[in-house]
């Protein structure tokens, strides 16, 4: 029997999954790469090292197979970063991911000069890490290396070329570049003249499911790998999780507690934000849109408040204890909020300088008090970003949660009960790279279309149900949450390029 390989490309590790021909999990394996910061404001990584990690992974996943017959492949990946490669296809420069805010100079030349273009083409605001600051920030402060440049891609699709095809991206990956017209499905002439990019230095696009090529007998034999090995174009992070979690229609919402925090939603008609506090994007499903808003520093708050505060070299403290001591805090901490922009933040503000607090701290908070307000602040900031999906029109029938935070039954039960809603949960494990697998099937007539396959592949746990007393206090502590960033924002550092 043949199998299904699904390969998300994340922030901190790749995940690479194997699915037999119905649909059944076989093999997962992870590896973990670090994010390199030379210098204040820098965050970048190295494509080798990319490549290096998801082939161990891909090796150890085929050792569990029955059979190493592998028929198709699909790829998830870190959205927005930009990877650059010379006319031999290997890489001039480091890769500059979505967290990098070195291009705050270039993001705020994008947003004077396109003004009201970045809405009606790109369908959303540019903010530090998106390909085109990155891309223009190179171009500005290493010209010597610019010039080398032959093509630029986004992360996942370096994997591609390293196993033998040429350059290509998808629709969904390329719409949040903002160098992509999200209406006509094309890279934006207009946006790439204004800025100067020469469009020849862009990767053809095509369909998320839509096949592109075969992996180099080369590759496969030095990976050990058997089949066909069809490669399919792929597609982000999120719009993957986002089949990985059945959300391929409209009015449904996938709620995400990762690194970063996320909220999604399908649309079939491009709803765009006049005001471009959230994305519109394509989605990885022909003739689907969707509506995009981030929160950068979700579960990445608390893993810092561990790692950094917590952790010594002699003892080094465990999440599920953390997450046990906040179960004993009552909602809203004794009034302890937490802002948690800590990489300054996205949706609803688009600020780069914002940065995060901790407001009314009292003697009387403990270590566990910090643990639960990171876990509530993060849950507030996506209700903030909500809010602004229902300004739009946007109602949900059913909100999904993802992500490592959704693993917490605490975390589970705040955002429940911020939201008012029941959240559901898959059993899926790996959502991500279970989506970059679905895209593997459908593209290959595994499955003849995505309901099909997540009719299939995709079961949900009983829903976790709000508390209504907490969703009282948290109510409350809402509308003082949303009145901080005004607040504080005259205190945050002034942007500098």
């Amino acid at each position: 029997m043949s199998h299904f390989l699904g390969i998300d490309l994340g922030t901190q590790s790749v995940k690479v999954i194997a699915y037999n021909e119905k649909g059944e999990l076989k093999a997962l394996s992870t590896r973990e790469y670090p994010i390199i910061s030379k210098q204040p404001g820098f965050a970048e990584q190295e494509p080798e090292t990319w490549w290096e990690k998801t082939t161990e992974a891909i090796r150890e996943v085929l050792s569990h197979l029955p059979s190493r017959e592998i028929k198709g492949i699909g790829f998830s990946g870190q959205m927005h970063g930009a990877v650059f490669l010379d006319e031999n296809l290997q890489p001039v420069y480091p890769a500059i991911i979505w967290a990098d805010q070195r291009s705050k100079k270039q993001v705020a030349f994008i947003r004077e000069t396109l003004k009201n273009d970045l809405a009606e083409i790109a369908g959303s605001t540019i903010a530090t890490g998106f390909m085109a600051a990155s891309v223009l920030w190179l171009k500005e402060n290493l010209p010597q290396i610019y010039d080398k440049v032959r093509w630029i891609l986004l992360p996942k699709d370096y994997l591609k070329v390293k196993m033998g095809l040429p350059p290509s991206t998808d629709v969904a990956d390329a719409s949040a570049t903002l160098l992509f017209n999200i209406k006509r499905r094309k890279w934006s002439e207009k946006i790439l003249d204004v800025l100067d990019i020469n469009p020849d230095l862009l990767p053809p696009v095509y369909n998320s499911s839509e096949v592109i090529g075969e992996m180099a007998h080369t590759v496969k034999e030095n990976l050990g790998l058997k089949g066909e090995g069809i490669l399919v174009a792929g597609a982000g992070d999120q719009h993957c999780a986002a089949l990985g979690n059945g959300i391929i229609h409209e009015r449904e919402t996938l709620l995400t507690i990762g690194t970063g925090g996320q909220i999604f939603t399908p649309l079939t008609r491009p709803r765009i934000d006049p005001k471009l506090r959230i994305h519109t994007f394509c989605h990885a499903v022909p003739g689907y849109w969707h509506l995009l808003g981030a929160t950068l520093c979700a579960g990445l708050s608390l893993s810092w408040f561990k790692k950094s505060l917590l952790d010594s070299p002699s003892f080094s403290f465990d999440f599920k204890e953390m997450d046990e001591e906040a179960r004993k805090i009552p909602p809203g901490c004794n009034e302890l909020l937490f802002l948690p922009y800590l990489l300054g933040e996205r949706t609803p503000y688009m600020d780069p300088s914002a940065r995060g607090a901790f407001v009314n701290l009292h003697l009387t908070h403990q270590r566990a008090h910090f643990t639960r307000a990171i876990m509530e602040g993060v849950a507030l900031s996506l209700k903030n970003a909500w809010e602004v999906f229902e300004e739009l029109g946007v109602e949900s029938e059913r909100f999904v949660f993802s992500g490592g935070g959704s693993k917490s039954s605490l975390w589970r039960k705040i955002l429940a009960s911020v939201f008012r809603e029941p959240l559901f949960t898959t059993t899926t494990r790996e959502e991500a790279a279970t989506g970059a697998c679905i895209l593997a099937m459908v593209g290959t007539g595994c499955f003849s279309s995505f309901e099909e396959a997540v009719n299939t592949m995709i079961t949900y746990h009983t829903p976790t149900l709000p508390e209504p007393e907490w969703s009282e206090k948290y109510g409350l502590l809402f509308e003082k949450f949303k009145r901080l960033y005004d607040s504080l924002k005259e205190h945050f550092p002034k942007e500098s390029g």
